[in-house]
């Protein structure tokens, strides 16, 4: 209850339409419950930051801004599984920010949209699951339990249980991860997708698993990993693929068919340390990567230009500078703005 009152008194307050006598109320509530007055103060640093009153695209500034607050947490604390907010019912509290919704209300829908990313639910066991989900632009760091370190990349979402119990250590990914598993031969890793399933004991690996592609990849730089693969249509027995470093296993979703193939384990991981690269890839696959790492969605303006071939290795660079430097090796025109890249011969 103290969780939706809050919603509703917070929502008002940005609104500026709190009566004191609520501004009071919302007082109490942060003076009692120590969570919410850290999710209070999470809400005033990002009302502090100047790049708010400039930014015309108020919903992106916002969750980056809260993104970049709770990385800041993760660095500072060695385990993190406590989100942000936590509240029962999305339903409820949706009414209730459409309920108060007034000149703040792209602002308040956003933060509602970034709190229930991360969220705890029970399992018919009783143990407690946390799942991390990261908007298009937004990439974190997570430190499970038992010491294993997780990169979640862009537009991804991983599920994973507040403590480890049992026989095994088990997560649940859609989306792209680096993964530093903590050895423990006792209690195998295993990460589930939507089809297949990797299993390791201890182990530095990297997954590609977005439910829109049709290849799922898993790369290997430190360790051992077993991909197993799952089948759907053609009937096949399941396979177990190993990969050791500097191997990489390709699924085609369509075709249910599984590649080997060697590969540069510093590159498939290289989205962690800021770098993108891209070595003679169709400029509809870029598109694609751009899409996740800037959060702006890209549109063509002819066929032609999906097709270009292009190369170019970047690190930390802004979208502007990655497509600059892409058009001075194969001739194209764009357009930037908040919402879209528009691409054009």
């Amino acid at each position: 209850m103290s969780n939706e009152r809050f919603l509703v008194l917070i929502t008002k307050k940005i609104a500026g339409e709190a009566t004191e006598a609520e501004l009071n109320e919302l007082q109490e509530l942060l003076q009692a419950d120590k969570a919410l007055a850290e999710r209070h103060t999470i809400l005033q640093k990002y009302l502090e930051e100047s790049s708010y009153k400039a930014a015309s695209n108020k919903e992106s500034v916002l969750l980056k801004t809260l993104s970049r607050i709770n990385e800041d947490t993760v660095e500072n604390e060695e385990v993190q599984t406590t989100p942000i907010i936590a509240i029962a019912e999305k339903r409820s509290s949706r009414s209730i920010l459409w309920k108060w919704m007034s000149a703040a209300a792209i602002v308040v829908i956003s933060i509602s949209v970034f709190f229930f990313k991360e969220n705890k639910s029970p399992q018919k066991t009783g143990d407690v699951l946390v799942q991390k989900q990261n908007a298009k632009g937004i990439k974190s760091t997570i430190v499970l339990t038992d010491g294993s370190k997780i990169w979640l990349n862009a537009d991804s979402r991983i599920e994973y249980p507040e403590v480890f119990t049992g026989n095994t250590r088990e997560v649940h990914l859609s989306g792209e991860a680096f993964f530093e598993v903590a050895k423990n031969p006792a209690k195998p890793f295993i990460i589930h997708l939507a089809n297949g399933t990797v299993r390791v004991l201890g182990t530095s690996f990297n997954i590609r698993a977005y439910d829109n592609e049709k290849i799922v990849e898993t790369s290997v730089a430190t360790g051992k990993v077993a991909f197993i693969p799952k089948y759907e249509k053609s009937g096949k027995k399941q396979d177990t693929i190993f990969l050791t470093p500097d191997n990489k296993v390709r699924y085609s979703l369509i075709k249910e068919e599984i590649i080997t193939q060697p590969t540069t384990s510093a590159e498939d991981k290289a989205w962690t340390e800021g770098k993108m690269i891209f070595r003679a890839m169709s400029f509809e696959e870029i598109a694609v990567e751009l899409e996740r790492n800037f959060g702006k969605q890209v549109v063509f303006k002819n066929e032609e230009a999906r097709n270009y071939r292009l190369t170019g290795s970047f690190q930390n660079n802004t979208l502007a500078e990655i497509l600059f430097y892409l058009s001075k090796t194969k001739s194209f025109s764009y357009t930037i703005s908040d919402e879209e890249i528009v691409i054009s011969r």
